[in-house]
């Protein structure tokens, strides 16, 4: 069987995989020739795009030179050269209105130019055609001379227009008193100026604002291969509030007409990646850091006398433009998974169904032999072997339940044996000495009674009978740990009764500033002896207490199963090394510093927990701290009540 399967598999393999190589190859090197030609025709593509805006800017600024040599400009240069000296033309209102009427005429027929200024010498605005609607005359400046805009205190923008010469196509920024764009972006492009000369002589500027509609339109209608997203954004280093400011965006919707767009900059245009790279390098392809999109750009100098570049890019999404060859090489994969998934299910049916769960199995066995007590099978295969499978794990479930009860009787067994021989000990021991120590106590009221109060050996008849006393109560405490009283089992509340006891106890809280936090709600009760069980608890409190820094809590918390009350206690000690766990419940095993603890109240709490048919557990926290359980059974499962000794 093996044999047949191997032979069917290389088979399958020889055959398969190198035509699926030769496949796949193919088609890789088809893909990097279909990249290289379609970078070439996007960039191609940009470089019509900028030859239309080329052609567009041309013809602008061949319109703004022909508009400011017009007849009726020039007709208006009386007005022009009495406004450079201050004074106000006796026909102006006419003559403006003349002027206006022919510039809203211009501005109607030629689209593409928002804004159109006639500036006298001292930029000052006499006439002011914006979006069809003419302005002149409405505010006053010196010596109440009438502009179309309020006075011009700008000096550097003053300055940058006497620098303008003869025949001298300017683009200039708007100051922002003649636009007011604060919080926005402000003009996508530069205003142009050109100056308006008769006889040589300079009478003034003509400024035209374009919105970029016609460049809107433009983009508009220009291909986008491959659902290309196109982005324009300017490079002005000499003004920081335009250097990236982007003016034209497919995807936030952005064109160069929108004068109410806020100022989205190329630096935090996806984490500055193209930023960082039109640094580097004008022209050229980014692809991003995702490896999804690649980015094509070029730039381009709008602007004749400016050092003013437009970087316009065209976002890619390879996965849409590589999409075919994608579709191709799934198929291509599928068809030879499945292939390929089809012999090899023929091929391994037969050692599937025997071979495979035995030898599972035979696996399985070893490894419990060897000690993994915890590992199981699923059932698989035919019927039979899913059978020996489930027997097994019946098996193996079996033993485990029977070493854990073996292992539970033995350790109880053995601390029986050492409470019960020990409590032998240490009843002997105690009636002993408790004749002795009797008789010393009273000896020392004897000597104390024939001495004279003020007799140095009061003192130290006092250190006697305070150390007889002391003794007596180690001693008190071993008797009743030897005694074993039997419990009287009574119901009683459970939240109350631990209020209680956290009372007896809070008092050595205090002294440590220690916080007891109880969470104990409900009404539950406790089948037990009250006051055994408020001895364990708080033989607890006291051990929590004192391995507990100062200022810091201890909690003690109630949880009902279905079967046990179990009352933890958790403190913030140190807790407890491994290698000691296993002693804690010795008789006389302390790790109280000595005179401070007889070791016996953990083994009496033990014997208690025991005769009410519970437990006692102590263990490490996985922070810090010990956590100690009392585990006691609920009414309703006791079956029956311990053995009460005398």
């Amino acid at each position: 069987m093996q044999l047949k399967t191997n032979i069917l598999l290389w088979l399958t393999l020889a055959t398969l995989l190198p035509m699926l190589l030769l496949v796949l190859g193919t088609t890789a090197y088809s893909e990097r020739q279909f990249r290289v030609d379609a970078d070439r025709d996007i960039n191609a593509d940009l470089r019509r795009l900028v030859s239309e805006i080329d052609r567009r800017l041309y013809y602008e600024r061949q319109m703004i030179k022909s508009l400011a040599r017009a007849p009726d400009i020039l007709n208006y240069s009386p007005v022009l050269l009495r406004a450079a000296d201050g004074d106000l033309h006796p026909e102006y209102f006419t003559m403006s209105a003349q002027l206006t009427r022919f510039l809203k005429t211009f501005q109607g027929v030629v689209p593409g130019f928002s804004t159109l200024r006639l500036l006298d010498l001292h930029a000052n605005t006499l006439i002011k055609v914006h979006l069809g609607r003419a302005v002149f005359g409405e505010f006053d400046g010196i010596e109440s001379m009438p502009y179309a805009e309020d006075e011009l205190e700008n000096d550097d923008f003053i300055d940058r227009l006497h620098e303008i010469n003869e025949e001298q196509l300017e683009y200039i920024t708007l100051p922002p008193e003649l636009w007011g764009w604060e919080g926005l972006r402000g003009p996508t492009m530069l205003s142009t100026v050109y100056p308006v000369i008769q006889d040589e002589r300079f009478l003034g500027y003509f400024m035209v604002d374009s919105n970029g509609e016609q460049i809107d339109k433009i983009l508009e209608v220009a291909p986008r291969q491959y659902q290309a997203s196109l982005l324009i954004t300017e490079l002005n280093p000499d003004q920081p509030r335009r250097d990236g400011m982007i003016l034209y965006d497919d995807n936030s919707k952005i064109l160069f007409s929108d004068t109410e767009a806020g100022a989205n900059n190329l630096r935090k245009y996806h984490k500055g990646q193209l930023w960082q790279a039109v640094q580097k390098q004008s022209d050229g392809q980014l692809i991003e850091h995702n490896g999804r999109y690649v980015n094509y750009y070029i730039d381009y100098s709008p602007y004749t006398n400016q050092l003013v570049t437009w970087v316009i890019a065209a976002r890619v999404d390879l996965d849409v433009m590589l999409s075919p060859f994608k579709r191709i090489r799934m198929g291509i994969l599928l068809i030879a998974a499945f292939t390929l998934l089809l012999s090899l299910v023929v091929a391994g049916l037969g050692a599937r169904q025997i071979s495979a769960p035995l030898a599972r199995l035979n696996e399985v066995m070893k490894r419990y032999a060897g000690g993994d007590t915890r590992v199981r099978l699923k059932p698989r295969g035919s019927f039979e072997i899913q059978q020996l499978q489930t027997e097994f794990n019946q098996m193996a479930n079996t033993l485990e339940r029977a070493r854990s009860e073996r292992d539970q009787a033995q350790n109880l067994v053995l601390q029986n044996d050492k409470l019960i021989s020990i409590g032998q000990m240490a009843a002997g021991i105690g009636h002993e000495l408790n004749n002795p120590l009797n008789n010393i106590l009273s000896l020392t009221k004897l000597l104390k009674r024939n001495l004279p109060e003020d007799a140095e050996q009061q003192q130290d008849l006092d250190a006697l009978g305070e150390e007889a006393r002391r003794a007596s109560a180690i001693i008190s405490s071993v008797l009743n740990f030897a005694r074993q009283i039997p419990p009287e089992f009574n119901d009683f509340d459970v939240c109350l009764w631990i209020n209680e006891t956290i009372a007896l106890a809070s008092q050595a809280a205090n002294k440590k500033h220690i916080t007891l936090y109880v969470e104990c709600d409900g009404e539950n009760t406790i089948h037990g002896d009250r006051r055994q069980l408020q001895q364990v608890l708080i033989n607890l409190l006291l051990n929590a207490i004192h391995a507990s820094p100062d200022a810091t809590e201890i909690e003690i918390l109630f949880r009902q199963t279905d079967t046990h009350n179990n009352i933890h206690v958790l403190d913030s000690g140190e807790g407890i090394p491994e290698k000691d766990l296993t002693r804690v419940f010795d008789p006389f095993y302390t790790t109280k510093p000595v005179g401070e603890g007889s070791g016996l109240g953990l083994s009496v709490s033990m014997g208690i927990m025991q005769r009410h048919n519970g437990s006692l557990m102590l263990c490490n926290r996985e922070t810090h701290g010990m956590e100690a359980i009392m585990s006691l059974p609920v009414k309703s499962t006791l079956t029956d009540q311990p053995e009460q000794t005398s």
